[in-house]
């Protein structure tokens, strides 16, 4: 099952400051829509997520998420809306290594499939990570803690780790793991792979990911496309 109350990452590796600990200039902005087709123990499914970030000054940035999932059930649709706000604050910047934390409000959990959280909560996470330059290529890594709490009892603690690369010319990859444990049938494993491109209006990846440890059978293909300024 995904039992994930995160938003979920398209690895564009140009700029990694949309990610893990890294905060967006001031001024600057990401946004990105990505589509998902799913399928969580022979139920399809299909997700629209949407989420954008926004430096308000150096070191700290807004973000927020909107996402909504239909699943056809038994000849209906069973449908489940959530979204997420954050503040960003990056504590370290040092030869390409970052740590940030960030905390915020969240309602619902349609990244949970058809068991996930429904109340209002918090979520707090503190991340690592490091991008640069290796054989004159862009590459990211990081690593994330998260802690969700829901008013309701319902509780969710998992670790995320990713990174891109830049494969050649405009063509990069990325790839990302997420480890989740908790109440609620929440324990989940999954990991995603995606190839993208980078064009100069935007950045378009397709992706595939799949449940490889946890109570329910899940996997999902997807397309995402980013903007940043």
């Amino acid at each position: 099952m995904r039992g994930s109350g995160c938003f979920l990452l398209a690895m564009a590796v140009t700029g990694p400051a949309w990610a893990g600990p890294w905060a967006q200039p001031e001024g600057g902005w990401y946004a990105q829509a990505v589509l998902t087709a799913e399928e969580l123990e022979g139920i399809r499914g299909n997700r629209v997520e949407l989420y954008g970030e926004y430096g308000l000054a150096p070191g700290w940035s807004v973000t927020a998420k909107s996402e909504a999932v239909a699943y056809e059930t038994a000849g209906s649709q069973f449908d489940r809306t959530a979204w997420r706000a954050t503040l960003r604050r990056q504590l370290v910047d040092h030869k390409g290594w970052a740590i940030g934390v960030e905390a915020g409000l969240l309602e619902g959990n349609s990244v949970g499939g058809v068991f996930g959280c429904d109340s209002w909560g918090g979520e707090i996470r503190v991340s690592g990570g490091l991008s640069g330059l290796r054989g004159g290529r862009n590459f990211h890594a990081f690593a994330d803690a998260v802690s969700v709490r829901y008013e309701d009892g319902c509780v969710r603690h998992r670790a995320e780790i990713g990174y891109g690369v830049d494969l050649w010319q405009n063509l990069f990859l990325g790839q990302q793991l997420w480890i989740e444990r908790g109440s609620d049938t929440a324990d989940s494993s999954k990991y995603e792979t995606k190839l993208g491109y980078h064009f100069d209006w935007a950045d378009l990846a397709v992706g595939y990911r799949q449940e490889f440890a946890g109570e329910f059978d899940e996997q999902a293909v997807l397309l995402a496309v980013s903007f940043r300024h």
